[in-house]
Order: structure tokens, then C-alpha cells, then sequence
């Protein structure tokens, strides 16, 4: 063979495992479950309200996963509350459970329709929300982890 066939050859088998390692690590994470766990309004004005929103995962793995970003909705009584992406540094260890929390500003301006929906009738003691996004972790070849849960929350004052 001459060395520019080899030279392929080489880059060809480089490629494919590669490739095939790249599939193989994405089967071989299982998905983390994010849920909501508490709510708290941390500051009202005149311009916006602060909320801290608490998240607990939970690891399926048998290793740990290193979360670097958390991309996230949170929608309360059908009502989209905040969104966005927000770099994370925290460990959940293999088969256990890390918490983290989210400080969500809303501007009231921007966000008047879905303020006012949820707070007519002044601030309820429960409501029902759903949170969907991914955690990227850092394992080389793996694509952000999706998640979503619903269910219903106690709000904080």
C-alpha cells in the first residue's frame, strides 16, 4: 500500500471509533431526574420580584456527574414564570442526589400577563408547575441530559 492509502486507512478507523465512542457514551448515561422543591419569594419592588427556585437531582449512574450548565423553563398554573441558562459547578454522586437553587428575577413590565395570572387573587399557597430543560455535564462526547417534571408546589413568603 502506499502511505497516502494508509494515511486514510488510519484517519477512516480514527473517525469510526470516535464516532462509535460518541454513541456509546450517550447510551451509556442514563437520564437524571430534576424536580422542584421549593419556591421562595425572596424581593418585591416596584420594578420586578426576586423568586429563589430549589432543585433537587437525582443520578441513575454508577459514576458521578459533573454538571457545568443548567438550561431550564419553569411554568407555574400554565403560566410561563422564567427561562434561560445558568452555569452551574456542583457534583450529583453516582446513584445519589445534589441540590441546587436558581435566583429568577421577573421584570413586571415583561412579564405583567403571567405576574398578574398567577397572583390574581393574592398570592397562592400552592401551585401547580412544570420544569423541563437539560444539565451539561462534563463527560467528554455527551449531549446535554434532557429533563422534565410537573407536579404541585408550596410557594414561600
Amino acid at each position: 500500500m502506499k502511505p497516502s492509502a494508509i494515511s486514510r486507512m488510519a484517519q477512516g478507523l480514527a473517525i469510526g471509533i470516535l464516532l462509535t465512542g460518541c454513541a456509546g457514551t450517550e447510551a451509556l448515561v442514563a437520564t437524571p431526574t430534576v424536580d422542584l422543591t421549593s419556591v421562595e419569594m425572596e424581593r418585591v419592588s416596584f420594578s420586578g420580584q426576586s423568586f429563589l427556585l430549589g432543585f433537587e437531582v437525582d443520578n441513575p449512574n454508577a459514576f458521578p456527574l459533573p454538571v457545568k450548565a443548567v438550561k431550564y423553563t419553569v411554568t407555574f398554573d400554565n403560566e410561563q414564570l422564567a427561562g434561560g441558562e445558568a452555569r452551574a459547578s456542583f457534583t450529583v454522586p453516582a446513584y445519589g442526589s445534589d441540590a441546587f437553587q436558581l435566583s429568577v428575577e421577573l421584570d413586571v413590565l415583561q412579564s405583567a400577563r403571567q405576574i398578574t395570572s398567577l397572583l390574581q387573587g393574592g398570592m397562592p399557597d400552592q401551585v401547580n408547575y412544570r420544569v423541563e430543560g437539560s444539565l451539561s455535564v462534563d463527560i467528554p462526547f455527551t449531549r446535554p441530559l434532557p429533563f422534565s417534571s410537573s407536579g404541585t408546589i408550596q410557594v414561600r413568603n
